[in-house]
């Protein structure tokens, strides 16, 4: 069975590999949405960013505690989810609208880009110092925002990889975990 704090990463993966697809293959969304594609890159947009919020909480309780990767990791969770949080409210809107969010929403954006670069930073030392994961994937974290900016449509495909390395990560000291606690119990 599929351990609870693996699944929203799993999700996030899903979702924006299932983004990046749809983008590469079907090209720019219209605005107003007038195809099935449409809905579905808004839509797996925002899935995607809900469940990054929770694949990052789920993260940060695996880190926490002895060991974990203190509160700079702690911190930066925080702010990589709200940032996630503040991108989601105007992307979940378009994607109920069919269309633009109203102009307030994309004051949301910046804000929201800032705090999704800032946490990266905050979780890539405490990771780094932590040792729970790889040194490579924790030095690797705060370029995968701008990579992905940068490579414009299929850029997301780099957030599909960054939640499937994390998943498979997480998944393996869930794992380690669990004999140790059924011997702790046994």
């Amino acid at each position: 069975m599929l351990p609870t704090r693996a699944v929203a990463p799993l999700i996030a993966t899903a979702a924006a590999l299932t983004l990046g697809v749809t983008q590469l293959v079907t090209g720019h969304q219209n605005i107003p949405f007038v195809t099935f594609a449409d809905y579905l890159i808004e839509g797996s947009y925002a899935l995607y960013l809900v469940a990054a919020v929770l694949a990052v909480l789920d993260l940060r309780a695996a880190h926490a505690g002895p060991g974990g990767w203190g509160r700079l990791g702690d911190m930066g969770a925080g702010l990589y989810a709200l940032g996630h949080a503040l991108l989601a409210v105007p992307v979940t809107v378009t994607f109920v609208r069919g269309d633009n969010p109203p102009e307030a929403l994309f004051t949301l954006f910046t804000p929201g880009l800032a705090a999704w670069l800032l946490g990266l930073v905050l979780m890539a030392i405490g990771a780094f110092k932590a040792r729970r994961i790889p040194r490579a994937v924790a030095v690797a974290l705060p370029a995968t925002l701008p990579l992905t900016l940068a490579l414009g449509d299929p850029g997301v495909l780099v957030e599909a990889v960054t939640w499937a390395v994390l998943a498979a990560l997480l998944l393996r000291q869930v794992r380690a975990a669990e004999p140790a606690a059924l011997r702790a119990t046994g």
